[in-house]
C-alpha cells in the first residue's frame, strides 16, 4: 500500500466518523454541553477588580492593612484596595473577590478545566466515542475493505487516528471557543487555557484503547462505554493511592505489600491525576489555586515526574491496543 492510498483511506474514515458522531445519540447533549460551558465563560463579569498590568508591582493591601493606614495614607502608596464581585450567570451568582483580574480568570479557568480537559471532559468524551468501534467493526465501511488486501490491524489503526482527528476538532472547538468567550467577558487573554487542548487529547490516546479492546472483544456500545467509564475510575483511584502513600500518617499505615501493588498498578496504568497536575503547572495555577494536599505534597517531593509519567501512560495505551489488534484477527470474530 502507497503512502498516497493510505492518506485515502485515513480521509475516508475520518470522513465516516464525522457521520458517526453527527449520527450519535449523544451528539445533541455534545452540543448542549459545549454550549453550556461556552455560555457559562461568557457571562462571568467583573466590578470593582483591577488589571495587576496597570499597576507598576502587582501588589495588593489586605483589608487589614488598609484599616489600618488609612484611606489617604492608602493612595499614596499606590498599592490597592481591592474589594471587588465576580458575576456569574449574569449576575445570579455573586462572588466576593479582593485579588486581581488576572487571579479571577487563572481561577475560572482552573474551574473551566474541569468540564473540559480533566475528569468530566474526558469521560464525556469517551462516553461519547465508545460506539464508533463497536459501530465500524458492524457497518459497510468494514465491509467492503475487508475484501481488499489490507491488513485488519492496519485498517484498525487508521481508524483509531480518525476518532483523534474528529476527537481533536472537537477539543479545538470547545476548549477555544470557551478561552475566546471568557476573553471577551474579561478583557484578559492568556493562552495558558489552550494548554487544555493537547492534554485532553494525550489522556483520550491513553484511555482510549481500552474502549477499543472491549470493542473488539465484545462488539458491544454498551460494554465499551461502562467499561471505559470503569478502567478510567480505576486508574483514578490507583493514582490517588499512590499520592496518599506520600502522606506520613497513610505510608505509616499500609502494609509493604499494598504499598508495592499500588506502587506497580501506577506505573502500569495511565495516571489521569497526574495529567491534572500537569496542565496545573503548565497554566501556572499550580501555587495559587492548588490541587489537594496529598497530590501537591507528591509533587513537591518529586514523586510525579511529568516525563515518566507520560512515556509509562502511553506505553500502558500501546500495550492495551496491541492486545485489541489481536483479537480483531482472532478467527473465531470471523
Amino acid at each position: 500500500m502507497t503512502s498516497a492510498q493510505l492518506i485515502q483511506i485515513i480521509k475516508s474514515l475520518t470522513g465516516e466518523s464525522l457521520r458517526q458522531a453527527f449520527a450519535s445519540w449523544l451528539f445533541p447533549l455534545l452540543l448542549i454541553y459545549c454550549g453550556l460551558i461556552i455560555t457559562l465563560a461568557g457571562t462571568i463579569r467583573f466590578t470593582n477588580i483591577p488589571l495587576a498590568s496597570d499597576y507598576e508591582s502587582a501588589e495588593r493591601a489586605p483589608l487589614e492593612e488598609a484599616k489600618r493606614l488609612g484611606t489617604e495614607e492608602l493612595k499614596k502608596t499606590g498599592v490597592p484596595l481591592i474589594q471587588g464581585e465576580i458575576q456569574i450567570l449574569f449576575g445570579s451568582i455573586k462572588i466576593p473577590w479582593v485579588k486581581f483580574r488576572e487571579n479571577a480568570v487563572n481561577y475560572f479557568e482552573t474551574l473551566l478545566v474541569f468540564f473540559t480537559s480533566d475528569a468530566a471532559g474526558i469521560i464525556f468524551t469517551l462516553i461519547w466515542t465508545a460506539g464508533f468501534i463497536p459501530e465500524f467493526l458492524q457497518g459497510f465501511w468494514w465491509n467492503m475493505l475487508r475484501i481488499r488486501p489490507i491488513s485488519l490491524t492496519l485498517l484498525l489503526i487508521t481508524k483509531t487516528i480518525a476518532i483523534f482527528l474528529v476527537v481533536l476538532t472537537y477539543a479545538t472547538i470547545l476548549i477555544s471557543g470557551t478561552w475566546v468567550a471568557l476573553g471577551f467577558a474579561t478583557g484578559v487573554w492568556e493562552g495558558n487555557f489552550l494548554w487544555a487542548i493537547p492534554i485532553l487529547l494525550l489522556q483520550f490516546v491513553c484511555f482510549f484503547p481500552v474502549s477499543i479492546f472491549l470493542g473488539t472483544w465484545t462488539r458491544s456500545t454498551t460494554v465499551a462505554i461502562f467499561g471505559s467509564i470503569a478502567f478510567w475510575f480505576i486508574c483514578w483511584l490507583v493514582n490517588h493511592a499512590r499520592m496518599n502513600l506520600f502522606l506520613s500518617d497513610a505510608s505509616n499505615s499500609t502494609s509493604d505489600l499494598s504499598s508495592w501493588f499500588i506502587h506497580f498498578s501506577y506505573w502500569i496504568l495511565p495516571k489521569p491525576i497526574d495529567f491534572s497536575i500537569f496542565l496545573s503547572d503548565l497554566m501556572g495555577t499550580m501555587k495559587e489555586f492548588p490541587p489537594p494536599q496529598s497530590w501537591s505534597n507528591a509533587y513537591e517531593l518529586g514523586k510525579v515526574i511529568p516525563k515518566l509519567s507520560i512515556v509509562s501512560s502511553l506505553i500502558s495505551s500501546a500495550v492495551v491496543f496491541w492486545i485489541a489488534c489481536i483479537e480483531l484477527n482472532n478467527p473465531s470474530k470471523e
